[in-house]
Order: structure tokens, then sequence, then C-alpha cells
């Protein structure tokens, strides 16, 4: 008998499942014996399908292989077409996260820009998600300086307002923007209707990249207000005139055409691989995203099931994606996105293999696409290598800088080193709290494990009992609640925010509840003091003075990365926390609402945002809630009642 007769491979149990496969299209489920599910994929015969990953075990990548010995059975579900299957495959990987599938787990929403023209006096807003609502969105913005320099031209040259009221608010005086001339103020009625919405209808042009049509509509009013002798208007045109024209000659950038595009590019080195996104907005190039994946994903097809994935959620879908090299599906996949987006979507293949620089010499191959380009004489293929020669650059330079970049375990051993530890902090965890003058108090705990942020154990807080603004006696109850519970797993080192007398308060909460071995360090930020300025630095139990890291050891940012990570979880509970009290404070106006009611929309809604989007029927659903009530809050939220206090300063 051999030893694979004794020992089956993991993986033959799949084996029982073959029979059982049907023969048509269909989306399968690796599962763990927990249940858990471990890989989606989709197969036009899913009996096929399965047979292949039993056929040559010894061929799969090393991930395929790992995935394959821990799963212990496998689901179907069967659909009409090959359609169907995809984007079943798309919504499951989505729901479940699948550990072996490539999924993008930045989760971070792009930043886009708002304007309803429908609006008496449209403002332009920031959000962060998409909604079939009517209104024009811009973007996405990779980068949030990027936007908020378009929105300050914005400002300055057409004056938009960008206040918070949803519903414009008459006021008796303008605020500072106008007074600074970045605002025409309709609030006080400084603008017409009329000449208000002109300026919207520039803004609309000039963010879609139609600068040069702008400009010509510009000089043309200019001139016709000069001849008509009305000065004031041609000056003012006049100045609109120059501040775009200053505008578009600072985006060296530009394309001769207004398409957008999504330029992608894949680097690949010892088995790591970067996806790189490069964003073309209106003709310019406005930012670029990357992806990086430290091992080969199970399916061994990184871009195509990066495809499936990127555009998931509401994302805003360009007129064209360029590819580094062909995917399966290219044309279904071009086919469900076109609808998604409801225009067409071009899938256009150009260069050579991933990662690789376009070659010098010879002619290059014509581009192919999922659907023949409607408008191919606005984007020559020149401009298309152009484009992707850009992007397999960037994807190397980035690939390059994440393999000089120090692993997190890296990290942990040189923090352990360098404060002389008897064991590697391989869980840290921090502390930090936020209040605003002892109002709406919170604290806030994240973990790192191994050097990366362990965020199934981010835990919040909200401050019991210490009134006033006291930063000791709530860092203390933070520390006092949570470790003082039974079992609660404890950290190889305890990072508190704050100086000497945090580090005090934090020691004394963690002797009471018996944790008086753990190792606790503070970490006080950079400050002006009689001798000078004081860069950061850590304050240790029984150290009189205070210990400094060089700036740029590995260890030492692992503690200001989790110092920041700190400070935005609390501020943003902190926020939340301050804006649900406020809401609550007028929905306790309304007659017929009293708190077990409020508390109720808060269980039912995240934010007031999403309270307004309810309909009467909703709210008249929740339980205690009648059909009059809901009526009472709907006509409150009509008066735009309601807002949003200042943000806070982190404690």
């Amino acid at each position: 008998m051999t030893a694979a007769e004794v020992n089956p491979p993991p993986y033959a149990r799949l084996a029982a499942f073959l029979p059982q496969a049907p023969t048509a299209a269909g989306v399968y489920l690796f599962q763990d014996p927990g249940g858990r599910v471990l890989y989606v994929g989709k197969a036009v015969n899913l009996r096929h399908r399965l047979a292949s990953y039993l056929k040559s075990p010894e061929k799969h990548e090393p991930k395929t292989a790992l995935m394959l010995r821990k799963a212990g059975r496998v689901d179907f579900v069967i659909t009409t077409t090959e359609r169907e299957a995809l984007i079943l495959e798309r919504h499951l990987i989505r729901q479940h996260r699948p550990r072996y599938n490539v999924v993008l787990r930045d989760d971070k929403n792009f930043l886009c820009l708002r304007l309803d023209p429908a609006e008496d006096f449209p403002a332009l807003r920031f959000v962060r998600r998409f909604h079939p609502d009517g209104a024009l969105y811009f973007g996405p913005y990779t980068s949030s300086a990027a936007v908020r320099r378009t929105v300050k031209v914005i400002k300055q040259v057409f004056g938009l307002r960008t206040c918070k009221e949803r519903r414009l608010m008459q006021r008796t005086r303008p605020c500072l923007d106008y007074q600074v001339g970045k605002c025409l103020a309709p609030c006080t009625g400084q603008v017409s209707r009329e000449d208000y919405h002109q300026a919207v209808q520039e803004t609309i042009q000039f963010l879609k990249g139609r600068g040069r049509t702008l400009i010509k509509r510009l000089r043309a009013e200019m001139e016709e207000a000069a001849a008509r002798l009305d000065f004031e208007k041609a000056a003012a045109r006049r100045d609109r005139l120059q501040a775009v024209s200053a505008t578009l000659e600072r985006q060296d950038m530009a394309r001769p055409h207004f398409l957008d595009q999504d330029v992608l590019a894949v680097a690949r080195e010892d088995g790591r691989s970067l996806v790189l996104v490069l964003t073309v907005r209106a003709g310019l190039v406005s930012g670029s995203q990357e992806y990086y994946f430290p091992e080969p994903p199970a399916g061994g097809d990184l871009l195509g099931d990066f495809l499936k994935q990127y555009y998931q959620g509401g994302r805003p879908l360009p007129d064209e994606i360029l590819l580094p090299a062909e995917v399966p599906d290219r044309k279904l996949l071009g086919d469900i996105l076109s609808e998604q987006k409801g225009k067409p979507v071009r899938l256009v293949v150009v260069g050579g293999d991933e990662g690789r620089r376009p070659a010098q010499a010879g002619k290059p191959a014509p581009p192919t696409s999922a659907r023949p380009p409607r408008s191919s004489a606005r984007v020559t293929q020149q401009e298309r290598l152009r484009l992707a020669a850009l992007a397999a650059e960037n994807a190397r330079a980035a690939l390059q800088r994440r393999r000089e970049e120090p692993a997190p375990a890296e990290a942990v051993d040189d923090l352990a080193a360098r404060l002389k530890l008897r064991e590697r902090p391989a869980r840290l965890h921090c502390l930090d709290i936020s209040t605003l003058q002892g109002g709406q108090s919170v604290g806030a705990l994240v973990s790192f494990l191994e050097g990366a942020p362990e965020k199934s154990a981010y835990r919040r807080f909200r401050i019991r009992g210490v009134p006033g603004q006291d930063d000791f006696a709530m860092l203390a109850e933070v520390a006092r609640r949570h470790y003082g519970k039974e079992g609660q797993t404890l950290p190889d080192l305890l990072v508190v925010d704050g100086g000497k007398g945090q580090l005090a308060a934090v020691l004394e909460a963690l002797k009471e509840v018996g944790r008086e071995g753990l190792n606790v360090l503070a970490l006080a930020k950079a400050a002006e003091t009689a001798a000078g300025p004081v860069r950061d630095r850590i304050f240790l139990p029984g150290r009189q003075n205070p210990k400094f890291l060089p700036p740029a050891a590995p260890g030492w940012l692992l503690l200001l990365r989790a110092r920041d990570e700190a400070h935005r979880f609390a501020l943003s509970y902190h926020r939340q926390r301050a804006r649900r009290e406020l809401a609550a404070s007028g929905l306790l106006e309304i007659p017929g609402i009293g708190p077990a009611r409020v508390r109720r929309l808060w269980e039912r809604y995240d934010n007031l945002e999403a309270l307004r989007a309810a309909a009467v029927e909703d709210l008249a659903a929740i339980p205690g809630f009648t059909r009059k009530a809901a009526e009472a809050v709907r006509e409150w939220l009509s008066r735009g009642r309601g807002g949003s206090p200042a943000p806070p300063a982190p404690g």
C-alpha cells in the first residue's frame, strides 16, 4: 500500500462531488468543513470545470493547492446563461469576500463632486456615493487634494456656493466667501437665478473638460457686453476668461479628446503582483490607484478577477477601459458594464505582455475591443499605446516601492529591538479618546497583528463616568472597561496617545484590574517648549526622560501608523455620535416623537442623510411608529431640519 493510499491528498475528497456537478452553466463555491466560502468561480460547464481542478493537482499554483486542501465541499448554483453566471459570481464574491478570490480590500469610497442643476441655486458638494437622483456627478478623484484644488478654482472662477444647506436658507448677511470673492451669495439675493444658473452651466462645461468651448463662449459674451457698453459685465467675463485660461494652461497632460478612460497595468515580480489603474477624465490624466497582491490568486487570472470586482458597488464607469492583455469573458463583461452604465463601455486590449515595456521596434498590433469603437477617430492607437506605456511604467515603479518597503513583521522586530522588549509585540493595541470640551466623549482601541491592522479587534467606547474634559480619567475608564473583562485578549504592547500623565493614568487603571504586567508606553505629539520645538517622542514606565527613535526606523513608523489609525477611528465615532445627538435633540421637538421612537429611528438608520431618504411607508413600518408619527417626521425633515455640528478635535 502506497503512502498516498494511506494518506490520500486532502483535495481528493472533492472528487466525491464530481458526479453531482451539473453540466450546465453556473457558479461553484468551494467551502471549508465549517461552511465558510473559500472561493467563488463561474463556468460554462460546471462538471468540466471541477474536473479540471482534480485532473492535474501538481500543476496548481501554491495558493490554489492550499485552497483545495482546505476545501471540504463544493456547492453549485445553476444559471440559464453564462451572462447570468458572471453577474452572480460578482455578487457572491462581494457578499462572501472569499479568502482565495481576488478581493479589493481597501474599501475606500471614491471622492466625487455632485451638482444638481434642478435646484434653485445648486451647490457643489463632495460625495462618496453615486445615486440615481438626476444630479450630475464628476469623478472619481483619486486624490482628495486634487479634488479640493478643483473646487478652489471653481469657487474663485465661477462663485458657486459650497455651503452645507441642502436647501438654500435666506440670510441677512452674506458669508465670508462672498466677502473674498469666492461665492455669488444667492442666500442674500446678490445674484439673480438666471445669472447663477449661467455660472452653473459654465462650471459643468469646465468639469466635463470642455474648457476651450467655455473660453470661446466667455470671449463672445465679453465682446457682446462691451459692444452694449455694459462694461461691468464685460469686466466680469474678462476676469473669468483669464482665470479659466490660466487653469487650462496648467493642465499640461491634456489629450486631444474628451473621453473618460481607465488604463490598467499589471506588474509582477517573485510571485507578487500589483494592478495600477490610471484614471483619465475628459482627456486629462487625473490620478492613479494601486492594488497590491502579495501572492498569486487561486484562480490564476488576476486581471480578469480584478475587473469583475473593481467596477462593483456603483463605481463610475469610463467610456473606455484599456487592458494590457486579453482576459476571459471580455465581450461578456463589456456588455454587462455597458448595461450598468447605460452607455457603451469599450474594453480595449492594448500593448503586449503584462508588466513589460512595450516593444520599441516594429509596428504594434492594432488594439482589439469588446465592440467596435463608435468614436475611434477621437482616440488614436498611438494615444492608447502612450497611455498604456505610462500606466505600465507607474505599475513597475509602484511594485518596486513595495519591494523596498519593510515588511510589517520586520517593523515588529525592529520595535522589539529598539525598546528592548523581552517578547516581540506581535499584537499591538493603541488607545485614544476624542472629545469636544467634554461633550460626546468617546474612546477608541485599535489593534495591529504582526504590523497590520486587525480590524475585527477594533473597539469603541462611550465615556460614561467622566464629567467634563479629563483626558487622564477618560483613558483610565477605557483601560479598566476593556482589560478588566475576563478572557480578554491582551496585547504584547499597549500604546497610549499622550504623555506622562496619560501613561500614569492608564498604568494605575491596569493595576486596578490586575493587568499591571502589560508592556505600556505613551506616544506624545510634537510640541513647542521653552527650549524649542520637540518632535514626537516615547514615554516609558520608570523612565524620567523621553525616548526618541530614528524617524525612518520601521518600528517608529509602525507606532505612528497605529496612533494615526486610533485618531481616525476615535474621531469618526465622535462625529457620528455628535451628529446623532444633535439630530436627536431636534427630533424630540416633533409632536408625538419621544426618546423611545428616536432610539428606534437610530436603530434603523445610520445617519441623518439615510433618515432623510426614507419614505413615509418605511418610517411607519418601524415598530412603535404609526402613519401619523411617520408623516410628522417626514414633514420635519422636509423643512430641512437637522444639521451637522462642527467637527471635533481628537483628544
